[in-house]
């Protein structure tokens, strides 16, 4: 039951942490790489990229890429903090990590469902790593509760 319950509060919240960290690195490579908006955003404009002007799709791109700079960022320092200072049990870590990760995926699965068409692919994503930050949250903390 030890060996379970180590596992429960110790290391899944560190592979569930580095998972949404290991999302948010691939979303943001695809996002700053992106050479134009993906189809579920243009679905939302009711149109091709090619219908829009130059000066719009320059903005968007610059939008598109600022959100995947942002991503990279905040998934790499996710991870960071899951395979290190989570990982070792430091206790700052315990707090920050779950901050980060929930405001980060919480503020996203809002966006997400207010920007685009419902369904849209980004709306799931959002919502699943935002679960799994939930539950590395709790299980994180529960490792705490059974030490006191």
């Amino acid at each position: 039951m030890t060996r379970v319950r180590n596992f429960v509060t110790n290391r899944l919240p560190v592979i569930l942490y580095s998972v949404v960290g290991l999302g948010y690195l691939m979303q943001g490579i695809r996002y700053f790489s992106a050479a134009e908006l993906m189809p579920y955003h243009m679905a939302v404009l009711e149109g091709p990229w090619e219908s829009l002007g130059a000066a719009q799709q320059t903005l968007f791109l610059g939008l598109l890429k600022g959100f995947g700079v942002g991503a990279f960022g905040v998934g790499l320092a996710i991870m960071l903090m899951a395979l290190f200072p989570l990982r070792m049990g430091d206790s700052w870590a315990k707090w920050a990590t779950p901050v980060v990760a929930l405001l980060y995926t919480g503020a996203l699965v809002y966006v997400t469902s207010f920007a685009l068409l419902p369904g849209a692919a980004p709306i799931g994503v959002s919502a699943t790593l935002h679960g799994l930050v939930i539950v590395a949250a709790i299980t994180s903390m529960l490792g705490d509760a059974s030490k006191g």
